[in-house]
């Protein structure tokens, strides 16, 4: 009986503790800023830095990270109504065109929609493409900038931030093209996206504090 008491207890102790650990999960909002579809294609891109924070945060349950696409609508909103998005269309075909500096006070205003306790900001630009030769092959090779920083609502001010600046290649045997823009700037992406993951702890340590 007591045995059947004591495991009772311990289960009742085990749920509660789990129900307090979610009650207090760090919440975070995603802000992505892609490159444009002119030579990146920015599904690619976004599933590229999702896999990415998948990892930093997938196993660490104290951390409530949104989808990348769950605040593009606001954030579009936002830059409707400051003006900082330009959009056009003919009987030729269109174009959408974004202002992508996000002052600390356009991402302080924005984590404050969101309510929660922090707000990721990822900007990804990339150089127009380069070509390039050898003896048997032809391809392309892009820069590719990441900037990576994190906001605190509760100190207002960026608590991480981190700029990794990459290139991407892609080549193949001259019969079978030049070489693509997209897979280029994906490579290039990876690579900076790699060395934000070597500091996971890092930044989940920036995070907690």
């Amino acid at each position: 009986m007591l045995k059947r008491i004591f495991s009772i207890l311990c289960a009742a102790a085990v749920i509660m503790f789990a129900a307090n650990s979610q009650a207090h999960a760090t919440s975070v909002s995603v802000v992505l800023d892609t490159p444009s579809g002119y030579f990146a294609e920015p599904e690619k891109v976004y599933q590229t830095v999702q896999t990415s924070l998948d990892t930093i945060f997938g196993n660490s349950p104290e951390f409530e990270v949104r989808s990348v696409s769950e605040c593009d609508a606001y954030v579009q909103i936002y830059r409707e109504e400051l003006n900082r998005t330009d959009n056009w269309d003919s009987s030729y075909g269109g174009d959408n065109q974004r202002d992508l500096s996000l002052k600390k006070e356009d991402v302080a205003k924005i984590a404050d929609h969101f309510g929660d306790d922090y707000l990721i900001y990822v900007r990804v630009s990339s150089t127009a493409p380069r070509y390039t030769g050898g003896m048997f092959s032809s391809g392309q090779k892009v820069n590719v900038t990441l900037d990576f920083r994190i906001w605190s609502r509760e100190k207002r001010d960026l608590v991480y931030t981190k700029r990794a600046i990459t290139t991407g290649k892609s080549n193949t045997i001259y019969f079978a093209g030049g070489g693509s823009t997209e897979h280029a700037i994906e490579k290039g992406l990876k690579k900076g996206l790699q060395d934000i993951e070597k500091e996971a702890s890092k930044i989940k340590a920036a995070m907690e504090g």
